[in-house]
Parts: C-alpha cells; structure tokens; sequence
C-alpha cells in the first residue's frame, strides 16, 4: 500500500515544516537493536554492498521516511541520505545530503531561512556514536566509498509502489529496470554488478521485536477502532471519501500517527481486486456515491511510531446483506476462521489454503444459492485466487519467505470475488510457535454482527 494525502498546506505551513526538520528528536530505537539488524544483513550479502536509500520526496502534511532505511537507522525526519553496509567487513557508512534552496523549490525564501534547516544528525564521529554507525560521513564521501568497494555486487531495496521515472532507452545500463540513483551510480561504477534484494529485505525484517510488537499492538488497536467507524458511516447515496475521511480522522483520535496506507472504501465494481489498485494513479481515487445492494471492499491500517495497521471486512452499503450475498459471506468468514486455526510457527501458505479449502468444501453439501455454491467451486481452486493469502506486516506489507515463524506479525487476507462482488477479510496476527494471537478483537465476522454493527 501507499499513503496517499489530499491536504492541502500554504506556503507558510509548509515554510515552518521545513523549519523545524532540525529540531526534531532523533526517534527513541534501541541502538543495540539496530546494531543487530545492520550486522545480520551485512552476513546475508556478505559478498558485496547494501545501499538504502531515504525518503527524498517532501510532502505538505508530514514527511514519511522510508520504512527500510528507518529500519536500519532509526531516523524519522532525514531526507535524501544513503545507508550503506558492507558485507566483507560488517560495517556501516552512512551518508548525509542537505537541503538545498532548489531541492526546496522556495526561491523567494531567504538565504539565513536556508541555513537554518539542518539535517536531523550531521556528519561526524559524535553522530556516529550516537547511532552506533561505524561511520557518518557527508553527502560527496559516497563516490570515494564507491571507488573503494568495487568488483563487488551491489545492492538495493527498490521504492515501493513506484513506476519508472524515464524510458529505459534512457537510463540505459546495466539496470534499467532499477531507481534512476541506482542506474546513476551503476553507470559511474561499472565494475558493480547490480541486484535488487527487495524481497529479501523484507524477509529479514519479517521477525518483530518486543519494542516492534508492542508498536504493532497500539497500531491494530487504533484500526480495530477506524474499521468501525467506517462501518458506522457507510451508507447508500454519499461518496467513498467521505468514509476514508472519518477514518483518517478515528486513527488520530486514537492516538495513532494518522493512517498508515489511504484506506480503501471500494465499493460495487471498486472493490473487485485488482480494480482497488487503480485508485494509486487516479487523482479521484476511485470515488463514487455508493448504492443499495453493492458490497464494500474496507481496508484500514493506523500508524503507531511507523509501524502499520492493517485490517478490514466486506460490508454491504445498505447495512444489510442480499439473500445469497449473506450466505455466500458467511461461508467465506467460515473458511477464513478454519485458517485461521492452522496459523502457527512451521506452517507454510499452502497448508493454510489446504485448511481454507476444506471447509469450503464441507460447506458446499448445504450450501443453497447458486451464487454460495458457484463461489465455492470457484474459490477451492488456488489458481482462481491471485490475490488469495497472508502477507506480513510490520513497518510496510511485504510477502511471506517459506514457513510462518514465531514473532511474524501478518495480515491473513483471503481475496476473491463472484458474479462482479468482491469479497474480502483481513485480521492482525502475531505468529507463536503453538498457534496465533489476534491482534485485531473486536471486529464482527459474521452477517448478521456486522449488519448489528452497522446499525
């Protein structure tokens, strides 16, 4: 998921935001622990260089770091800086930029308001014992760390959810198909052989810690409460924004950082996967006056200190299910708590759909519409769900690398759709070595808890 945001912010808003960057706290993380998460990925690409990159977009309402570089550093408010941790020898440089005039597009801005953005560390050995970085150094020492680490293989986390920037005639290569900073320096450093480990950053940060559980804790608990606003302002004749909006609104009121990904309020046709992903590149989001007799797609995260949510049901506009839309849900929740039960440290996603398949089928001898008894066929068979499955969750959603291990926290979301009706379900879930704690109580499962709740 993305974040999406619609405010809008003046020029002074945004003139004391820029302000501030430099007296901002460096966010309370463990140094030990990032220690430890820095020397355990150096092991894993032993042979070469794992460059991350921060967040180098600015946005008016509150600037979001980048989830794998605060992973790895613990800063929240710096911009536009490169980790990079080398394998052969364990350690980490760390490389600041500044913000310039131009990267700020204020030209009428002064040059003492310039000066005075200072980054969130600055170079320096007192830097670097703060954060138990080996080394922090400026912006320009990276083509000096380049020049001494070549031969070797290069590593990087791509951004999420982003599309290329130029043709790939033209960034050209040996990674077209990588970041334009990535292709920069593949070009400038020939001797890198270049290699996306996306996939294999985000297995690694698959295992949570304590400090990461407890933040999970309060991040679920505030979407428990933003699900149920939701259900509560959803109604036939107003539009979809109007909903994301009380839940934007619920997450602060709970206590948590706003939302953690734009939540989708998709209803009818919106809320068929993959239809909900189109709302990333629509500047109206996918918005519509939601009718009688559609089903809404509602998918919720809240944001504890970067840590994200996730959690939402299907519910229908008018507050009350259609004679087959009923039974055909209850049949999906009862599938999905059959799953649920499998969920355990050891147990891989194909064991999972083996158990959610099952029940599907003993389902199938009573069940009475033809809509239930065409959704069961259909969803029995894995290659008609695509989108089917549980995925972690933590600091962003990232894909499940073997077995469920104890101290995952994953988001179980079983997606599907029949006759143009979307139908999905999705809890909070902390894997232990005996079964699953459900993060996410509270939120009614069946038709007629919903429809109550609804009411």
């Amino acid at each position: 998921m993305v974040c999406f945001r619609e405010m809008e912010t003046s020029y002074c808003a945004r003139l004391v935001l820029f302000f501030v960057i430099g007296t901002l706290p460096l966010c309370a993380a463990d140094k030990s622990e990032l220690q430890e998460r820095r020397q355990r990925t150096a092991a894993a690409f032993h042979d070469g260089v794992l460059l991350v990159h921060a967040r180098f977009e600015l946005t008016g309402d509150g600037f979001r770091q980048d989830p794998v570089f605060y992973y790895f550093t613990g800063l929240e408010n710096t911009p536009s800086a490169i980790l990079a941790i080398d394998g052969r020898s364990g350690q980490s440089w760390l490389f600041l930029g500044l913000l310039s005039k131009s990267a700020l597009l204020a030209e009428s801005m002064d040059p003492l308001s310039v000066k005075s953005l200072q980054p969130e560390v600055s170079p320096g050995p007192e830097a670097a014992k703060r954060l138990g970085i080996e080394h922090v150094e400026e912006w320009s020492g990276l083509q000096e760390f380049l020049k001494q680490h070549g031969n070797s293989t290069l590593y990087y986390v791509p951004q999420r959810f982003s599309l290329e920037e130029v043709p790939p005639n033209i960034a050209a290569g040996k990674a077209p198909e990588a970041p334009l900073w990535v292709t920069a320096i593949a070009n400038q450093q020939p001797s890198f052989q270049v290699k996306d480990v996306g996939g294999k950053i985000f297995a690694l940060m698959a295992v949570q810690s304590e400090s990461e559980i407890n933040e999970l804790r309060n991040a679920a608990k505030a979407t428990v409460s933003a699900v149920m606003a939701g259900m509560r302002a959803i109604r036939p004749g107003i539009f979809q924004r109007s909903v994301e909006v009380s839940i934007e609104n619920t997450c602060w009121r709970q206590g948590a950082h706003g939302v953690s990904f734009w939540p989708w309020v998709m209803a009818g046709q919106n809320g068929v996967f993959p239809h909900p992903w189109a709302s990333l590149i629509r500047y109206d989001h996918l918005d519509s006056v939601m009718k009688s007799g559609d089903l809404v797609r509602l998918d919720v995260g809240c944001e504890s200190n970067h840590y994200q949510g996730d959690l939402g049901r299907t519910v229908p506009v008018s507050g009350r299910y259609t004679d087959d839309q009923r039974e055909t849900w209850n049949i999906f929740v009862a599938a999905y708590k059959t799953g649920v039960q499998s969920l355990r440290e050891g147990t891989t996603v194909d064991q999972v759909f083996d158990a959610w398949r099952g029940e599907l089928l003993r389902q199938r001898a009573s069940a009475k519409t033809s809509m239930a008894q065409r959704a069961i066929d259909d969803w029995s068979k894995r290659e008609n769900l695509p989108f089917w499955g549980p995925h972690t969750i933590n600091l962003d959603a990232g894909f499940i690398d073997g077995p469920l291990r104890a101290g995952m926290t994953i988001a179980f979301e079983p997606i599907a759709s029949i006759d143009g009706q979307g139908f999905y379900l999705e809890d909070m879930f902390l894997i232990t070595k005996d079964g699953a704690e459900l993060l996410t109580p509270g939120v009614p499962y069946s038709a007629d808890e919903i429809e109550k709740a609804m009411r």
